[in-house]
């Protein structure tokens, strides 16, 4: 006999099976050679014009015995803009070239108009023993824009004729 149960758990089970069936479906697109869900980095909107006039120069990554990590980076701006907060990615492979882990920088320094500077961190971080060989690029960055309030700050004894001595006040800035 078969009774509203039946066909209330025949049902859901119908349901959980499709479900389980889109998900294994979908999951083996979703697997690339470089991991699960991993998709290559993109630009911001702002940075993606001045991609190309910022640039990665050079880079050194290594590691001691702690597994801290140090890097440097060596980042020419040839844009117009004042340019800050960077993101940079490192690929890692074993000898025979095959990707082994990525890690991700982010190097919060301004760097001026026209100028060369190198970017340092040094962080505790694990990259896979078999990495031998690796591949960094700059993927992002931000336009260095002028704030849009100033804080002035008033000294110990105030301004002539203002009542007002050692207070923080937010005017906006001017453009």
């Amino acid at each position: 006999m078969m009774t509203r149960q039946f066909w209330a758990n025949l049902a859901l089970c119908v349901i959980l099976g499709s479900l389980a069936i889109l998900a294994v479906t979908r999951i083996s697109s979703a697997l690339t050679p470089k991991g699960l869900l991993v998709s290559e980095p993109k630009p911001s909107a702002e940075a993606a014009p001045l991609l190309h006039q910022v640039l990665l120069e050079k880079y050194r990554v290594g590691e001691n015995q702690d597994h801290v990590i140090a890097a440097e980076f060596q980042i020419r701006n040839d844009s117009g803009h004042d340019v800050k907060n960077f993101a940079v990615v490192c690929d890692f492979y074993d000898n025979s070239g095959e990707f082994k882990d990525r890690k991700w920088w982010t190097l919060d320094e301004t760097i001026p108009a026209g100028q060369t500077a190198t970017l340092s961190s040094t962080m505790r971080r694990f990259v896979n023993s078999q990495a031998r060989a690796l591949n960094c690029q700059l993927t992002d960055f931000q336009l260095v824009k002028q704030p849009f309030y100033a804080l002035n700050r008033a000294t110990e004894g105030g301004h002539a004729g203002s009542s007002d001595s050692g207070h923080t006040s937010a005017e906006p800035a001017s453009h």
